[in-house]
């Protein structure tokens, strides 16, 4: 049987009651932090200004919100701007296995999807557990061999799993999930030449995943065919876009059981999950030893080979590219303390204090922690000082992870500051209660008005 008719019949006989409270409650928490995401992508980035003024233009019939506006569009419109600026700010979850973040594009995708069919809390829950379940499976099999190919796993992985949550929404058959499915790898797309340069182009791969998702799941409902054994086929996903490596174990075990989705990390800073590990490192030794820039001789990272690919950037030139920068992460405390959303902005990366200080850090594959990838994923910051003393720290979990979690307060702590001057405080307040008991909600609809602004 192939890989992909076992993710279609998990889908099609997945239902809620079924499903352990722990991930039900995990499912919830993975809804109320996207959404707030998604908010304040709204509010403060640039992508978002880009993907409202372009859906403006639409004339489109008025299925679905387009968060942080008044507009409503096509569902596959508000998918994909909702998504873009739910991955803006670099604030969504992720998974350390499948190197991916998956609220980016689920997340849209569910919320857009239900509100065009007036679908319930729980209807949504079910679809959002099928699509990280799927696409976190498929992630983790291909790699890091996908990831350090170049490809982005949050355009390209995605697409899986937000046709996962399209067809449980859609209630498709088996044979149609099989076929959406099928459709949706040859619809799989995203690669990180951003990184090179910072371009925002990097948020529209959840965006393409959302409304591909979408597309597929519609397509295959009526009738549209797509090749059953997509994934481990002979000119199949894994063959193309991992080299043929991929670990069966993840596709084949615990299915239904063993749920990915409690392995989800959630992000405290609004940068790069590698980069989490450098700031919480030098948070640690600038409030141990009350380090500060001007004490700094030199700095060394060591650390696994995806941060070494994805985040040594020392000539950041976009906001986008400082938060991928683990040099800008570490000078940001170094020298201002924190690294928060206004840490982030045009004019803060412009200063030269934090470039002066980033020409000092070097950052190196340690082979020892490469061994231990991705559990952990670990990084070891070294400050040399002026005086010849060093000081070293170890970060292996860093906050968020499911070993070092955030609570649910902790999640609407971050959830009130990244959206209450969007909101208002008592908009938000309101809202946050809502997301809470989602599962109560029979039409997704009465939470959608309360995301227009």
């Amino acid at each position: 049987m192939s890989y992909t008719r076992n993710f279609a019949t998990f889908i099609s006989s997945l239902s809620l009651q079924s499903v352990p409270p722990e991930v039900q409650h995990q499912a919830k928490r993975c809804f109320f932090d996207a959404v707030g995401v998604m908010i304040a992508g709204s509010f403060y980035s640039d992508t978002a200004r880009v993907v409202k003024s372009l859906a403006q233009e639409l004339e489109e019939v008025g299925e679905s919100t387009i968060v942080g506006t008044n507009l409503r569009r096509s569902c596959m419109t508000a998918a994909f701007a909702n998504a873009a600026m739910a991955h803006a700010l670099e604030l969504d979850d992720g998974s350390k296995y499948a190197t991916y973040h998956p609220g980016a594009s689920l997340i849209p995708t569910s919320l857009a999807l239900a509100e065009k069919l007036g679908a319930s809390g729980r209807d949504l829950l079910e679809a959002i557990i099928c699509g990280y379940e799927v696409s976190l499976r498929i992630g983790t099999a291909v790699n890091p061999h996908h990831y350090l190919s170049g490809f982005h796993p949050t355009g390209t992985v995605a697409v899986f799993g937000t046709t996962a949550v399209s067809a449980k929404l859609l209630k498709l058959s088996e044979e149609e999930i099989v076929s959406a499915l099928g459709i949706a790898g040859s619809m799989a797309c995203g690669i990180n030449q951003y990184e090179i340069d910072g371009s925002n182009v990097k948020h529209l791969h959840p965006a393409n995943a959302a409304r591909n998702g979408i597309l597929a799941a519609l397509l295959a409902k009526k009738g549209l065919s797509g090749p059953e054994h997509i994934l481990e086929g002979r000119l199949g996903f894994f063959k193309c876009y991992a080299q043929g490596n991929y670990d069966r174990k993840v596709l084949e075990e615990g299915i239904g059981s063993d749920f990915e989705i409690l392995r989800i990390y959630f992000k405290p800073y609004p940068s790069c999950r590698y980069v989490h590990y450098a700031v919480e490192a030098a948070l640690e030794l600038r409030k141990r030893y009350g380090i500060k820039a001007e004490d700094v001789e030199s700095i060394n990272v060591r650390t696994h080979l995806n941060a070494k690919q994805g985040s040594d950037i020392p000539d950041y030139r976009t906001p986008l590219h400082a938060r991928l920068s683990i040099q800008y992460g570490i000078a940001s405390v170094l020298v201002r303390g924190k690294a928060g959303m206004k840490e982030y902005t045009e004019d803060s990366i412009k200063d030269q204090c934090i470039k002066e200080l980033v020409n000092k850090i070097t950052i190196e594959v340690d082979p020892e922690i490469q061994k231990l990838y991705p559990n952990p994923r670990s990084l070891v910051l070294e400050i040399n000082t002026k005086d010849n003393r060093v000081f070293s720290h170890r970060v292996d979990y860093p906050k968020g992870d499911p070993e070092n979690p955030m609570s649910d307060s902790e999640l609407e702590e971050k959830f009130l500051d990244i959206t209450e001057e969007a909101l208002g405080r008592d908009k938000a307040c309101l809202l946050m209660e809502r997301l809470w008991s989602i599962d109560e909600v029979n039409n997704i609809r009465s939470i959608s008005e309360l995301l227009m602004l």
